[in-house]
């Protein structure tokens, strides 16, 4: 396995044929804010770096059907949500 040293990891569940099969995963990210402070650049959006990793700790992120990826990396915003949340709460 690589070490990408991410900041934030959740376990998941990812399919490779509609459903049938399920794979335990774990998909680790980070997170880049929105920067609206250059002052000669143009404004950029907020950056979600996700990867997925089986439990070998091999990246198969771009071995996922891309509604699977897509559906990763809504769980990875709605993790990083729910961390903030409880973050302010605290």
């Amino acid at each position: 396995m690589i070490d990408f040293k991410l900041h934030y990891y959740f376990d998941d569940v990812v399919s490779y044929d509609n459903g049938t099969t399920l794979e335990n995963v774990k998909v680790g990210y980070d997170y880049h804010p929105v920067l609206t402070d250059y002052p000669h650049a143009p404004d950029y959006a907020e950056i979600y770096d996700v990867f997925v990793f089986n439990l070998k700790g091999d990246d198969i992120s771009c071995d996922l059907p891309l509604s699977e990826f897509e559906h990763v990396v809504s769980e990875a915003k709605i993790h990083h949500a729910r961390m903030l949340k409880e973050q302010n709460e605290i």
